[in-house]
């Protein structure tokens, strides 16, 4: 991964107030049980995802007191990417990892991977693990899940906290991934910034 630290595009937000910073793919909890980051343990985003992540720490901080953020991902080298890829390309896991060769948001530092700590500062229940690539992460079911008894109101109830306060930073949320939130659109941001090889 290139110097990001040097770089004046990102920014480094590990030991940000109101966020716990846990990058998934640098242990082995995991959907690849593997260290993907190695010794890297640095968490960094794109300048115009850091300014709307200040704005959601502020919703979050007055809509839902004692609450924090938990970021499971963030900026992703491609070279992650394809190592992601090349476990589901083929498999019914496939729509949940973009493809490298056109890039992913993460990519270039313009999606997080989130969830929530609540006031004890315990993992918040979303029904459906990070990484859980199942019918039950995807947030465009929710209303038929909670139907079907599969989610809890409680762990819809849990979703909308974190929904409102990305929502209020500006982020809009992926369609089959409770915990994936993108600063820009991909028109707005694949072939006019920079990718992180």
């Amino acid at each position: 991964m290139k110097n990001l630290a040097a770089s004046p595009n990102f920014v480094e937000i590990t030991h940000w107030q109101g966020v716990t910073v846990n990058l998934k793919y640098g242990t082995t909890d995991n959907f690849t049980r593997k260290n993907l980051y190695g010794p890297y343990n640095k968490c960094y985003i794109h300048k115009i995802t850091a300014e709307k992540l200040r704005k959601a720490i502020e919703t979050l901080r007055k809509n839902n007191p004692g609450y924090k953020f938990i970021v499971f991902d963030a900026l992703r080298p491609r070279s992650v990417q394809r190592k992601l890829w090349a476990v589901v390309k083929g498999t019914s896991h496939q729509k949940y990892v973009a493809d490298p060769d056109k890039g992913s948001m993460h990519n270039y530092g313009f999606a997080l991977d989130i969830g929530l700590l609540d006031p004890q500062g315990k993992l918040v229940d979303m029904g459906a693990s990070f990484d859980g690539f199942t019918l039950l992460s995807e947030p465009q079911l929710e209303s038929r899940l909670l139907k079907e008894g599969k989610l809890t109101q409680i762990q819809i109830d849990h979703r909308m906290i974190l929904r409102s306060a990305m929502v209020g930073g500006g982020f809009r949320q992926l369609r089959h991934e409770w915990w994936h939130y993108d600063a820009l659109t991909e028109e707005q941001v694949i072939g006019k910034f920079e990718i992180v090889e």
